[in-house]
């Protein structure tokens, strides 16, 4: 059987956090405050795989699309001035 969480298990600053939203009336237990950080968290991460999968597939389109020859990074350093690699 899992052992129960309690604010004497984490460290002083998230402790003074959980036993915040708890006492506030926002979480039931300590544990309640965890799992809902995890979930943040979860989504989050979710939301940023999302993303890269979107700018992943801009970047194949873009470097399958016949509209620009040449060095597409080659081309924004020089147009800012910047040295090229």
């Amino acid at each position: 059987m899992s052992k129960h969480l309690t604010a004497g298990d984490l460290p002083e600053d998230l402790a003074r956090f959980a036993e915040a939203q708890v006492a506030a009336g926002h979480f039931a237990t300590v544990e309640d405050v965890l799992r809902a950080g995890k979930e943040a968290l979860d989504a989050r991460q979710r939301r940023h795989a999302r993303k890269m999968d979107e700018l992943r597939t801009a970047i194949a389109a873009g470097d399958a699309s016949p509209d620009f020859e040449g060095n597409p990074f080659a081309s924004v350093r020089a147009e800012l001035g910047l040295p090229q690699r």
